[in-house]
């Protein structure tokens, strides 16, 4: 069994390497040469999987560490009897968790503190379903847009793209389609974007080509915009780099727990459908983070940020991107390095005074605390 994967998956070896021959090669520069001779192929976004890619290879399952599928070419795969599989879901806590920064971000610049706030999600799947859910635990009203739960839901309650508008904040969680009912490609536009009232948070942590980007500089200047994704990446805008809020490298979705859990459900995967053995027990246990916190009078605001602060981030990638010549290499550095995240549900806080209603929030979220 020979096995090709993307060398930068982390926990790719420790699921893998026992499984067969186990190949590591650079996701953006595989060519079929690397694929030939493969029977198993694992990659991430940055991968196109299509007959370019794979013709005259022996390649029977390609899985995607990744929720998001619009690297692949289905139908090609389909036609051919490639197996394919992704980590749906896998990257739907860190992206709540990256929101919720955000928000602890905004607030601490004086930013999003009107009392009765208003929020928008675009894409409810299992990200935007648990982004809305974080938004309503700090206190917001929420409301979602989703044409295609709308059209197989009868209950579901989606409120047209077109008629978003007077809103606080708007978070974008969709795929990147160019065709159908409902195509996302360039949805944010610029009529949406006039639309917006100023000082509109828009945050786009789903695919950069969701935002037409030439429109949003025409356009968008009003908003505090908060891009982890963009178009043409890693090849980066420095302008829309200089314009926008908050800026982060395409990691939204990384946490360590992330990263072990989205390896993991490609290997499960492989292994129902007898490709490879399964071991009796994950070889990587989910590590958790402990933290402590130096001082008195700490808010919500400050854990969040002591977890992962998204302005820090931002000064990073303009301090590296901006003086280049050409940012592909130095992005992706960026989030190759991006390691250290740990989701909120797997973070224990140890002998931290908090305002109890802090506490009480943070512990929804999934934090755990310790007087010790």
């Amino acid at each position: 069994m020979r096995i090709v994967a993307d060398a930068d998956i982390p926990f790719i070896n420790e699921f893998f390497a026992s499984a067969g021959d186990l190949i590591l090669k650079p996701g953006r520069q595989m060519k079929p040469a690397d694929v030939k001779d493969a029977d198993l192929l694992i990659v991430r976004s940055i991968t196109p999987v299509n007959e370019a890619l794979l013709k005259n290879s022996r390649v029977q399952f390609v899985g995607s560490v990744t929720a998001g599928l619009d690297h692949l070419d289905l139908n090609w795969l389909a036609k051919n009897n490639i197996t394919v599989r992704s980590a749906a879901g896998f990257n739907a806590p860190p992206v709540a968790d990256y929101v919720v920064s955000i928000i602890a971000a905004l607030e601490r610049k004086g930013l999003f503190l009107r009392k009765h706030k208003r929020a928008a999600i675009v894409g409810v799947g299992y990200v935007g379903r648990l982004v809305a859910e974080r938004l309503r635990l700090l206190g917001v009203d929420v409301l979602l847009c989703d044409p295609l739960r709308a059209e197989n839901e009868a209950d579901f309650n989606s409120i047209p793209l077109t008629e978003l508008a007077d809103l606080d904040l708007i978070s974008l969680h969709v795929p990147l389609t160019h065709d159908g009912a409902h195509p996302t490609y360039h949805m944010i536009n610029e009529d949406f974007l006039q639309r917006q009232k100023t000082g509109c948070i828009l945050v786009n942590a789903s695919r950069g080509a969701v935002m037409d980007t030439e429109a949003f500089m025409r356009a968008g200047a009003h908003l505090h915009a908060c891009f982890d994704v963009w178009e043409h990446e890693p090849h980066i805008d420095k302008e829309v780099l200089q314009t926008v809020f908050i800026a982060t490298p395409h990691i939204a979705g990384y946490s360590v727990q992330s990263k072990l859990r989205g390896v993991e459900m490609i290997f499960t995967a492989a292994c129902e459908l007898g490709l490879i053995t399964k071991a009796t027990s994950s070889p990587v246990v989910m590590p958790m983070q402990t933290l402590q916190f130096a001082g008195l009078k700490h808010h919500w605001q400050d854990v969040v940020l002591g977890i992962f602060n998204p302005l820090i981030m931002t000064a990073m990638m303009r301090e590296k991107l901006l003086p280049a010549a050409d940012t592909s290499d130095l992005f992706d550095h960026l989030r190759r390095d991006f390691t250290y995240r740990h989701e909120f549900a797997y973070t224990e806080i140890k002998g931290l005074d908090l305002p109890e209603t802090d506490r009480v929030l943070l512990e929804k979220m999934g934090m755990r605390f310790s007087e010790v």
